[in-house]
């Protein structure tokens, strides 16, 4: 599917544009141009590449839907890759975890590319913003459609920032009570998705420092603070992601030496039994013996005196290991 948008001052917004009135766009300077392409089927992807002339590398990257966040400076052009994230269930571990849907945008003076195999949530909106307020998205230029862009996928970070806060904070009430079966294999779970989340955020963060800091033909000097924003946005979700994958960690260290603790409670309480009974397993071994000649056996209290000496010797066991503070 593929949805256009052509902005021209003092006009009212144009949308399902053919080829040639893109091509005529193109060439004119006072226009703003959007092409969406998503879930695009052969033969958009081969209008896009006859229209707008992309490298073979950039739409290889497209294609594949594989690629890292990166910026390319394809000099008549800008290639950005972008990443969307979302929560999706894994219904075979049973599992919620952390996806991310690829944004490729291709930035030129006066036009924007945005190509995505799977719907973006942000997209739409932005899509939608455009149809009612096209003079603020537009009106300024193409670097700020780009912003809109960017600004509204890393906002929609939020939503899966908020879910692992709650899991989180879930994970440590577990921790010291009666934790969940499934306690380690959810942490384990929890800071692989946040290693990704790193994974992902780190690279774009790069990408936005760099269109920052260096001068581009692109965007506009008054607009720099806008993409600064958004950078700073991206530094603090890094930082989130970094402290509680840091939590997860130390969490997971903490749980271990607890779980260590009950066991060695478990197993000192299980050698003091132990101890008491061995004088009773021993007097009655003794007296359990197949010997003709025990002088006890023939006397009418031995039962009695093997049971009380049994217990007699277990007590003084037990008081002299509470005197000695073993117990």
């Amino acid at each position: 599917m593929i949805n256009t948008y052509l902005y021209k001052k003092s006009a009212e917004l144009k949308t399902n544009l053919s080829r040639t009135d893109m091509f005529n766009a193109l060439k004119s300077p006072d226009c703003v141009l959007w092409v969406d392409l998503e879930s695009p089927n052969d033969f958009e992807i081969e209008c896009l590449i006859e229209l707008f002339n992309f490298h073979p590398l950039a739409i290889e990257d497209c294609i594949n839907d594989r690629s890292e966040p990166k910026l390319d400076d394809y000099d008549e052009y800008l290639f950005l890759v972008a990443s969307s994230l979302s929560i999706s269930h894994d219904r075979e571990k049973d599992v919620e975890k952390l996806a991310a849907l690829e944004l490729n945008i291709f930035f030129g003076k006066n036009y924007v590319v945005t190509f995505h195999k799977v719907p973006i949530a942000a997209v739409a909106q932005i899509r939608a913003a455009v149809e009612k307020k096209h003079e603020r998205f537009l009106g300024q230029g193409s670097d700020m459609l780009v912003h809109a862009l960017l600004d509204r996928l890393v906002d929609d970070y939020q939503p899966s920032l908020d879910y692992y806060d709650v899991k989180i904070d879930k994970v440590e009430d577990a921790a010291f009570g009666d934790a969940p079966e499934r306690f380690i294999s959810t942490v384990l779970q929890l800071k692989r998705d946040l290693f990704f989340l790193r994974r992902m955020i780190a690279p774009q963060r790069e990408l936005l420092s760099h269109l920052t800091r260096s001068s581009s033909p692109y965007i506009k000097q008054e607009h720099m603070i806008y993409f600064r924003d958004v950078y700073d946005h991206l530094v603090s979700i890094y930082q989130f992601a970094e402290g509680h994958h840091e939590m997860l960690s130390n969490l997971l260290q903490a749980y271990f030496s607890y779980s260590s603790h009950k066991l060695n409670e478990i197993i000192k309480h299980m050698t003091v039994m132990a101890t008491l009974t061995m004088p009773a397993v021993l007097i009655a071994s003794i007296y359990g013996m197949n010997f003709k000649h025990i002088p006890e056996l023939d006397w009418a209290y031995g039962y009695h005196y093997a049971i009380g000496l049994s217990i007699v010797v277990s007590v003084g066991m037990l008081v002299w290991m509470k005197w000695r503070k073993w117990i």
